[in-house]
């Protein structure tokens, strides 16, 4: 009964918070972005949580593992349709370059830097080198809130906001890659059945979105009505979701891997986006609510962590930002300070957060999400500020 009265609860708080989360008020430049981003719905959670009301306890979250499973599949699926190839192959090459060089600097910065400040766990290696993977994978994520809000009010650098807006839409990527290989070194490798088990594994998370793909692509080889695509668009999230907890795998990257296929070769492409798109804002505050339930306060000294872990992110932004304008003559036009326009987490963020989270259940993995989640909330309050650094010196030069 808890369980339901809890899912009816959280289903309508998304659903009619998503009408007044996401518009344009008039509030001070950083808590109208803190507003636009849906941040206040992780508060909801943590206070539905097990530290204040304890709705969303421990238990009940269990019991909403296919809800939360759901919802990090829909997303997963969105975030693969943004790759289709013939729409990334407009872009120059060394776009692609100066993503990946921002996003492997900033996860080495965050990784060794965040390894070395929880030195004081005592926890099972591969737990801790686990979590600190993921929490490095979620810093290289970066979102296009703040650019959309600050270049409403000014002239700006048409070439660099561009650049920004790729970049921040695309190093999900490689953070979606580094986070699938904690699922690769989840069992310790002096089990003497470690490769085996490895290239089974493999075999079942590359088989599984390909079966599924050519499954859901015989649906729409055929006429299908508009209706019914939503129908089986739910019904894919669901199953392949589902096949994703069944082999302990994460349903946000079986369903990347599922999206990106579809987005490629289905010719009801737009179709599927359309449908998928419409009800993002109420998954992703879904999302949010769960996340925030999960949250444990331990100790105060966890905001210092938080605040050393922001330091971290902030400074493989900058180097990662500065590494990019050496690679060639074209990219050397743009500030060395690009990384300040990066500093945004994004949803993505979110999502491999509590996919992590919800497979690896523990007080470590608590603890150290705990800490990302607090510096994503610093990062939203110096985001604003760093933005309009870079950005104030192409004020009044549109180009």
């Amino acid at each position: 009964m808890k369980t339901t009265f809890t899912v009816l609860m959280v289903i309508f708080l998304a659903f009619s918070g998503y009408h007044l989360s996401f518009k344009s008020f008039r509030l001070p430049g950083f808590a109208l972005k803190f507003y636009l981003t849906g941040i206040e719905f992780l508060f909801i959670g943590i206070l539905l949580g097990s530290s204040f009301l304890n709705l969303l306890d421990t238990q009940t979250l269990k019991s909403l593992e296919p809800v939360s499973g759901l919802v990090l599949g829909w997303i997963g699926l969105i975030y693969g349709f943004q790759f289709e190839i013939k729409k990334v192959k407009r872009f120059p090459f060394d776009f692609f370059l100066s993503t990946l060089i921002e996003s492997f600097a900033t996860l080495l910065v965050v990784f060794f830097g965040v390894y070395f400040l929880l030195s004081f766990l005592d926890s099972n290696i591969n737990i801790k080198i686990m979590g600190v993977l993921t929490i490095a994978a979620a810093s290289a994520c970066s979102a296009q809130t703040g650019i959309v809000l600050v270049t409403s009010d000014f002239n700006y650098n048409k070439k660099l906001i561009t650049l920004l807006k790729y970049i921040s839409s695309t190093d999900g990527l490689h953070a979606l890659l580094i986070f699938g290989c904690v699922f690769l070194i989840q069992q310790p490798v002096y089990d003497k059945n470690w490769l085996v088990h490895q290239l089974y594994f493999i075999l079942y998370i590359t088989g599984v979105p390909f079966a599924l793909c050519f499954l859901y692509l015989l649906f729409f080889s055929n006429r299908i009505y508009e209706k019914t695509i939503s129908i089986v668009v739910i019904g894919m999230v669901l199953i392949s979701s589902g096949a994703a907890l069944v082999i302990n795998f994460s349903p946000l990257l079986i369903n990347f891997f599922l999206g990106f296929c579809i987005v490629n070769v289905s010719r009801k492409k737009e179709h599927i986006f359309n449908f998928l798109i419409s009800i993002e804002k109420p998954v992703y505050l879904l999302l949010l609510v769960f996340l925030g339930a999960g949250i444990k306060f331990s100790n105060n000294f966890i905001f210092f962590i938080a605040a050393c872990y922001s330091v971290y992110r902030l400074t493989g932004k900058i180097i990662g930002g500065m590494l990019i304008t050496k690679i060639s003559k074209k990219m050397s036009v743009y500030p060395a300070n690009l990384g300040f326009g990066l500093i945004d987490s994004g949803g993505l963020a979110f999502a491999i957060l509590y996919d992590f989270q919800q497979r690896f259940p523990c007080e470590t993995t608590t603890y150290i999400i705990t800490i990302a989640l607090i510096s994503i909330v610093y990062n939203d309050f110096l985001s604003l500020f760093f933005l309009k650094r870079l950005l104030s010196k192409d004020a009044g030069t549109i180009k």
